[in-house]
């Protein structure tokens, strides 16, 4: 087992890490313009990935041990690819910002309002910045582990809401609103599931090129598919629409209403405990997607000061936003009209880097 590799089961979990990112925050959007049919738009839009998915595993197969970045690279030179990484760092970095202030603000105002929000930002960057700091496979392994621990946390946090408090009248009828804002539900939800396809850009470097690495991806945007909408299922059967798409941090703030007499209470902190995994892990794979076509360029000694640099960054400019309604409404902006745009235009410079390849060696990729 190589060390610089990830396993088919890590790219599962990689793969639903990548997109349980600001959407675990921002999927109310959707909820706010679908209805009580919000859940079954999130599913579809995560789904509607899989066929960039299928254009990059196309283009690293062309250049096994590459990421989509390094065609670019290949065929065009140097000045293209520093453009293009240097796109690629701010759009994580903007995204790392605006997941760093969902956590902050989350953390202050429903547990710990006297603690300053540098202190958990600063906190969160450091543990992501050791968790990336390290080889591939052990890399791949914690956020295997800690994935699944947070999916099994969340559930248990709502598995009692079912008995006690989940409503059939709050998410039916299901289709209660216009064929326009079901399909702008749609369209956002794809666009924020683009995050995954961020990831996947730089991750296929470290794929073994093989069919069932290949199929752990689309298995990855199934599981999390499947996931956020059952989330979204519980969370509007519990709370109704109205309030859902009214309340920042939905899951903590509708796990407060759940308990069972004066001994069960206080599962908010399951709740926590999730979005502190969820925001950590997404956090280190944003560093991963940053650092990993950095470094090329620079020296390999210098690795771990230019991971130091990208965290320092982005936790300066954290701590400059210090809050959760603008990051909101940024990430709303990343999502429409940035992540898939930038995705599209790079599938699309590796696809004619590939054909000016073929024609410079005249007989195919080598």
């Amino acid at each position: 087992m190589r060390n610089d590799r990830f396993t088919r089961e890590q790219i599962i979990f990689l793969t639903f890490a990548s997109g349980c990112s600001n959407m675990a925050f921002n999927f109310i959007w959707a909820v706010y313009l679908a209805g009580r049919s919000g859940w079954v738009a999130l599913g579809i839009g995560i789904l509607l990935i899989i066929p960039f998915i299928i254009a990059i595993l196309f283009l690293s197969k062309c250049y096994p041990e590459r990421n989509i970045l390094d065609i670019i690279n290949i065929s065009f030179g140097k000045p293209l690819y520093i453009i293009i990484i240097i796109i690629n760092a701010i759009i994580n970095i903007v995204l790392g910002v605006t997941i760093l202030n969902f956590l902050a603000g989350t953390v202050k105002v429903y547990f710990l309002q006297l603690t300053p929000s540098w202190v958990i930002i600063l906190l969160s960057v450091i543990i992501a910045l050791l968790f990336v700091n390290n080889k591939i496979l052990l890399f791949g392994r914690t956020v295997e582990l800690l994935t699944i621990w947070y999916i099994i946390n969340y559930f248990a946090g709502f598995s009692l809401s079912f008995v006690k408090e989940f409503k059939v009248e709050n998410i039916y009828p299901i289709f209660d609103t216009t064929l326009l804002r079901f399909g702008e539900a749609v369209f956002f939800s794809l666009g924020s599931a683009s995050e995954i396809l961020l990831f996947i850009v730089v991750m296929v470097e470290h794929m073994p090129q093989t069919k069932g690495s290949k199929r752990s991806i689309i298995k990855g945007i199934g599981l999390w598919s499947f996931v956020l909408s059952l989330a979204v299922f519980i969370m509007q059967g519990v709370s109704g629409t109205e309030l859902l798409f009214r309340v920042s941090s939905a899951g903590v703030e509708i796990s407060r209403v759940i308990y069972f007499g004066e001994f069960l209470r206080g599962l908010e902190v399951f709740i926590l405990a999730t979005y502190q995994l969820i925001c950590i892990l997404r956090l280190s794979l944003y560093l991963y997607c940053i650092w990993i076509p950095i470094k090329k360029v620079f020296n390999e000694k210098n690795s771990l000061y230019i991971l130091v640099l990208i965290s320092s960054i982005m936790t300066i400019f954290s701590i400059g936003l210090n809050s959760f309604n603008e990051a909101f409404f940024i990430s709303l902006f990343m999502n429409y009209y940035v992540i898939l745009p930038f995705i599209v235009i790079v599938i699309i410079i590796a696809f004619l880097g590939v054909l000016v390849m073929k024609k410079r060696n005249g007989s195919g990729v080598e």
